[in-house]
């Protein structure tokens, strides 16, 4: 021990381990459970079917399929990939507002352009950008088409999954007061 002390390799301990512990705390923890709760306030009708929905950063190589964009040091890994918690949750929005999600002829599909945690400001400023798309099956033609972008600010203290959750609620409730949208799952 006495050497350790003498040689300055106890101070360093000291110094370097309070740096470098955060960075082994976020990259060994488990994953963030996800668990959407349909809560839809927006009443409607109509009818259609829902197909995959694709994660583009993870599908350009930015994050792994299971975890949001961050520009914080770490990466938040959650437990279950964006794409299908994100259409499963579509699904159960829906179906809580009152679609019939069995259409032979509409399906829905989308494209999660961007889910990002921007962590560089005092809270953090969240951004969820999905491209929806309704196609007729039998013709392939495009019935109803629209980018929906959601912007909030939180608490950087906010449990993450109930951000997401509130994220993606959100994202889903702007598609359900879309007339154009109501009118294509109508027709």
């Amino acid at each position: 021990m006495k050497e350790l002390i003498a040689s300055g390799r106890i101070l360093i301990l000291i110094f370097i381990m309070p740096i470098g512990a955060p960075f082994l705390l976020v990259e060994g923890c488990g994953r963030i459970p996800l668990n959407y709760l349909p809560c839809s306030v927006n009443k409607i009708s109509g009818s259609v079917s829902i197909s995959s929905f694709k994660y583009i950063p993870a599908e350009s190589g930015k994050v792994k399929p299971y975890q949001i964009r961050n520009t914080a040091v770490g990466s938040l890994k959650f437990d279950k990939d964006i794409d299908l918690f994100f259409r499963n949750a579509v699904f159960a929005q829906l179906c809580s507002a009152g679609v019939t999600l069995n259409d032979k002829n509409k399906i829905l599909s989308g494209e999660i352009e961007d889910f990002l945690i921007d962590e560089l400001s005092a809270g953090a400023n969240w951004t969820l950008e999905v491209n929806y798309s309704v196609k007729n099956v039998q013709t392939g033609k495009t019935l109803y088409e629209s980018a929906k972008i959601t912007k909030r600010n939180v608490s950087k203290l906010m449990n993450l999954s109930s951000a997401v959750n509130e994220m993606v609620k959100l994202n889903i409730e702007e598609l359900l007061k879309d007339k154009e949208f109501i009118k294509t799952i109508n027709q």
